[in-house]
């Protein structure tokens, strides 16, 4: 029985079907000395050992989705200033930005997780170049990281997607380990961030899969499924599989076209290039008005507010009378509120500031309680959702203005 399993064994051994420890660092180490991409890839050397990276060149006239990647270059500072809430981005200049995306053996980040393939884009000259540094053995990852720092050392703006909140940590942390520097552009626009900012009323994700799909005409296939991407390289570590390796290099391709044409989209959404939806509308005028461009955010409020009945329409009419009741203008404000009301009986914060206005400016008492007994009914039944948020606009809240108007009254 021991001697069949024996030869069983050595019988497997032979066919490969199975490997030892030696047989397998010998696959990986054939695997390490072929280029993956011929003509594409290349060995550089470094202070720290040799490392492999992979060039490719796109025509700026390249196009990705529903936009070529030359639009990029004409996205300047200001509105993406105003996208991003970053005042630092207002001299961003596209030609002096580098675009960074990442692979990693997990998605939790920390000192376990290593950024196998790091991915960086730029314009030069008449392309669009895309460079990813590729982790062959854990021993390379110092020459990587020295590389990637000379690399990222000559740009003013780095460029990611939810990069300030996983890459950039994450690539900061391995440098950290690896005894470096980090050398980091000294702006950093994450694209995530102004997607949330633009679009968090318009789409129910805002996961770069689905803004491809929704904002930038593309749809992937055959793309693998990013948590499958750190076993694709485990199996790489300990196999020198290669096969699907390669879908992951193309993943990684996609992510950064798709952020060179997110960055024209977004710019655009900001600059009002674009027809603008009534969720974006509304998220320009509030990004106006918090920065104090108060008659462009009064503009892009009045359009977003002239979309009933569409529910933003109602949300950015009471932002706007808000402004306006900020600034004192009480007969712009009440004309909204009285517009609102109109149009919505059921709009509990027309009804509430339309009580404050006739209570505290004008000693309507007896108005004031007629819109407050309105109003208590909805918030009870929550007809429209501000039941249970703001005080004022909850059924306690209410209940005592209605107490405290019944006082002033004499009832």
């Amino acid at each position: 029985m021991k001697r069949d399993l024996g030869s069983r064994l050595s019988a497997l051994r032979g066919s490969g079907e199975i490997k030892t420890g030696r047989q397998m660092a010998e696959d990986l180490e054939k695997a390490a000395r072929e280029d993956l991409f011929p003509g594409e890839g290349r060995e550089e050397k470094t202070a720290y050992g040799p490392c492999y990276l992979r060039e490719i060149r796109f025509p700026l006239d390249h196009k990705h989705g529903g936009s070529t990647l030359a639009g990029f270059l004409s996205c300047f500072g200001p509105e993406l200033a105003l996208a991003a809430r970053d005042e630092k981005l207002c001299d961003f200049n596209p030609g002096a930005s580098i675009f960074l995306d990442i692979e990693t053996t997990g998605l939790s980040g920390g000192t376990g997780t290593w950024a196998f393939l790091i991915g960086l884009g730029w314009a030069e000259g008449h392309h669009f170049i895309l460079r990813q540094y590729f982790l062959r053995r854990p021993g390379e990852e110092r020459a990587i990281l020295s590389h990637l720092n000379n690399s990222l050392s000559g740009y003013q703006a780095l460029i990611t997607f939810n990069g300030k909140q996983f890459d950039l940590p994450l690539i900061r942390t391995r440098q950290t380990i690896a005894g470096f520097n980090p050398a980091e552009p000294g702006q950093h626009l994450d694209l995530l961030q102004c997607a949330r900012t633009l679009w968090r009323k318009r789409l129910a994700s805002r996961s770069l899969r689905s803004i491809e799909e929704t904002l930038l005409e593309l749809k992937r296939t055959g793309d693998i499924p990013g948590a499958e991407i750190p076993e694709v390289y485990f199996n790489y570590l300990r196999r020198g599989e290669t096969g699907l390796l390669k879908k992951v290099f193309h993943h990684n391709v996609l992510d950064i076209l798709s952020m060179v044409t997110l960055l024209e989209r977004v710019y655009r959404t900001a600059a009002g290039q674009l027809a603008k939806h009534p969720a974006e509308a509304l998220a320009l005028g509030s990004l106006c008005l918090e920065s104090g461009r108060s008659s462009e955010g009064i503009e892009y409020l009045r359009e977003a507010s002239s979309h009933f009945p569409d529910p933003l329409a109602e949300e950015a009419a009471l932002k706007l009378s808000l402004h306006f009741k900020r600034q004192g203008r009480w007969q712009e404000a009440i004309k909204i509120w009285k517009e609102a009301a109109a149009n919505n009986p059921l709009s509990i914060p027309a009804l509430v500031e339309l009580a404050k206005y006739y209570e505290h400016k004008e000693g309507r008492f007896q108005t004031a309680l007629e819109l407050t007994e309105k109003a208590l009914p909805l918030a009870r039944t929550n007809q429209n959702g501000f039941s249970g948020g703001s005080r004022e606009f909850n059924t306690r809240g209410l209940m005592h203005r209605r107490d405290r108007l019944n006082r002033r009254l004499g009832s």
